[in-house]
């Protein structure tokens, strides 16, 4: 890892992040439920703008433990094909053992760096990403190898969480954990780097899909609802998922900062609550075929 006082480098914020999710495996997926409920409409979405057919060849990166895996590979049909992929080895024998669970006979789990794909030029019809390019290290150069992998006509679709301020759900209680976790006095660090709203800035991802080539390129926001059965359930996810934030910090301190997460996050829970407020992009584009390349120099 990085000295102190030095910036860590791209391949230690990807170590870091791998380390990570591979640690909160078991954790993460034991709240799938609630969390693919969470990003339902996020879910419809992406499917609708992969536009797949029964028999298409379809690419998912950061499957995680494959909570988006079984609505792809339902979407493909028994004799299309769903390579999921995660760089978590942890997760991805989650995701192999729901797929065999579920009965999943079209879906097949690799460990592999989404942002370097390990497969042969055009042989995909679809990729897709619920959650997981924001935590790209370098997602424009991604996006860039990820074209190549698409078939002609392939499809591109991802999702992210736009801005913070539009994401209380988890913006609230890392503000929170940030401040409680700096040194007394100092103000928190703004995140650097890959993180949940680092691609989250109107045009900015779609932006990213242009410039790396993809046509028909189009954004839509989508709300989205965290919805959990009691505070203290919605206390224990935020334990479970970003409480290393406080892996350092004194134990009469992280009991604070905890006693204000309740405070400031029960509005999120409860009868006359609405749930906890997120917003997701998804963003969308195709490879281009030669006829509309040659359209494009035609139109010039």
């Amino acid at each position: 890892m990085a000295a102190d006082g030095v910036p860590p480098s791209v391949d230690d914020l990807k170590a870091t992040i791998v380390d990570t999710w591979d640690a909160r495996a078991e954790q993460w997926d034991a709240w799938t439920p609630y969390v693919d409920d969470w990003f339902a409409p996020a879910t419809e979405l992406l499917l609708q703008r992969l536009d797949l057919r029964p028999g298409n060849r379809l690419l998912e990166l950061a499957a995680g433990s494959g909570g988006f895996t079984h609505h792809l590979a339902r979407a493909v049909g028994p004799e299309g094909r769903v390579l999921a992929t995660d760089s978590s080895p942890n997760m991805v024998k989650l995701a192999a053992r729901h797929a065999l669970a579920q009965g999943l006979t079209n879906v097949t789990t690799r460990v592999m760096d989404g942002e370097r794909p390990d497969l042969s030029w055009a042989s995909m019809d679809g990729v897709s990403c619920r959650q997981g390019v924001m935590f790209f290290a370098r997602p424009q150069e991604a996006l860039g190898r990820l074209l190549l992998v698409l078939r002609p006509g392939g499809r591109i679709s991802v999702s992210v969480f736009t801005t913070g301020d539009r994401n209380g759900v988890l913006s609230v209680p890392g503000r929170i954990l940030s401040r409680w976790a700096a040194p007394d006095g100092a103000a928190p660090k703004p995140p650097e780097g890959p993180g949940p709203f680092s691609l989250g800035k109107p045009g900015q991802l779609e932006g990213m899909l242009v410039d790396a080539g993809y046509e028909g390129v189009r954004s839509d926001t989508v709300r989205c609802v965290l919805r959990m059965p009691s505070l203290d359930d919605l206390l224990r996810f935020y334990q479970e998922i970003i409480g290393d934030v406080l892996r350092d910090v004194a134990p009469a301190r992280q009991e604070q900062a905890w006693e204000e997460v309740r405070q400031d996050c029960a509005g999120f829970v409860g009868p006359a609550s609405t749930g906890g407020p997120s917003e997701i992009l998804v963003a969308s584009g195709r490879r281009p075929t030669p006829s509309s390349l040659r359209s494009g120099v035609e139109d010039r």
